[in-house]
């Protein structure tokens, strides 16, 4: 008796034994993969599909360690960059379950069970929606875009939109208003026609404000210095080689430079990107319209508008990406500004009013703080004009 009580005593000290190194194991992967959804989170670019994995794997750990609300919090986050791992998609939806948000897990497991092939995940969805209350399900047949597949929209990508964001904006464009979504790569540059540079009009007050408050004399003697001459600065090369100079001279580096001059960046006008895509692109019967996506700064074409994040024009709209990038280091938000315009822009091509509701995706924002400040779904308001709309054409 007292040797197995020895012997049971061994065999639990090895199990809590194994159970700690685990856990120090879980732990350990967590700071790794936590180190590294934070650098990816700045570089981002060429490592956007190591960085929906380390999201995704994140979320695998806290799950492993019961820790359900990060794990459903780091799961929504790599399903913004590739909303078609299902897996993930019903772990979200599992936990939604959980903490009754029946809305939003309601959405899910209906896509889910539209667009995933494996038989086995469809199963465990429709099971999983048995959860929801008979009665709410009722309720939200009503709240949710009724599929209408047979019709699409056409996202047209001008050279320099990364490939992540073009897949993003896709897959959720899909998956929110439940179309198809057609994609094609413009051969294409941008049409520079109207194109207006904010670059030169900068130098060109910045260099007024060094010529009225330096004296002639040292002006003339450092323009040498520097192989310029005063007839230079009557044109934009020579007066950009003496700010960068100037630059130089007051102790900043060529990085320096380089990330001060990207804020002022050609701006490209709006009307003329649409009037390229129309010229290009047929509209098939079967497509709503087109949404074209540059990674350049766009206006409206008139000198009293500083900037658009989109602008449509009947069936077709052009969306920037441009200012939702280069301000801010955290890549999710980027991308979650980026879709919530691809919504806003979808909107107008499918001809659906404009909307007044704050915290929708499609609410017009006057600034980055406004678009930040809303939710990356469509409301019920915009739901009921899809809906209706999606109808009108069954009829």
């Amino acid at each position: 008796m007292k040797s197995k009580k020895y012997v049971f005593l061994a065999v639990l000290f090895l199990f809590l034994s194994a159970y700690a190194l685990a856990q120090t194991s879980n732990q350990s992967t967590i700071e790794e993969l936590e180190t590294q959804v934070a650098e990816l989170d700045k570089t981002f670019n060429v490592a956007a599909r190591k960085y929906v994995s380390a999201y995704f794997d994140l979320s695998d750990q806290y799950y492993k360690i019961k820790d359900y609300e990060k794990a459903y919090a780091n799961a929504v986050k790599g399903l913004r960059l590739d909303s078609y791992n299902m897996p993930m998609q019903y772990r979200a939806a599992e936990y939604e379950i959980k903490i009754k948000d029946y809305d939003l897990a309601y959405s899910r497991l209906n896509y889910i069970i539209e667009k995933n092939e494996d038989k086995k995940t469809v199963k465990a969805a429709r099971k999983l929606l048995k959860k929801i209350p008979q009665e709410k399900i009722a309720e939200l047949e009503n709240m949710v875009i009724q599929p209408m597949y047979e019709k699409s929209i056409l996202l047209v990508f001008y050279p320099g939109v990364e490939d992540v964001y073009k897949s993003s904006i896709a897959q959720r464009i899909e998956q929110e208003y439940k179309l198809t979504v057609k994609t094609a790569d413009f051969m294409e540059a941008e049409d520079t026609g109207n194109c207006r540079s904010t670059w030169d009009e900068y130098l060109v007050g910045a260099v007024q404000g060094v010529m009225v408050n330096g004296s002639e004399a040292v002006i003339k003697q450092v323009l040498k210095a520097w192989g310029l001459t005063e007839s230079d600065l009557e044109t934009p090369s020579g007066r950009e080689a003496f700010l960068m100079n100037v630059f130089y001279m007051s102790g900043y580096s060529e990085e320096d430079w380089l990330a001060f001059k990207s804020n002022y960046e050609d701006q490209y006008d709006a009307n003329a990107l649409i009037k390229q895509v129309k010229k290009t692109y047929k509209i098939d019967s079967d497509c709503f319209g087109i949404l074209a996506v540059t990674a350049k700064d766009i206006y409206s074409g008139s000198e009293n508008n500083n900037f658009l994040f989109g602008l449509a024009s009947n069936n077709i709209a052009v969306m920037s990406l441009n200012r939702f990038v280069k301000y801010t280091d955290d890549k999710s938000i980027a991308m979650k500004r980026s879709v919530m315009q691809a919504f806003a822009s979808t909107g107008h091509v499918l001809g659906i009013p404009r909307c007044s509701t704050p915290q929708c995706a499609r609410a017009y924002p006057d600034s980055l703080a406004e678009q930040d400040a809303k939710d990356d779904v469509l409301c019920q308001t915009c739901i009921k004009n899809v809906n209706e709309l999606y109808a009108s054409l069954k009829e």
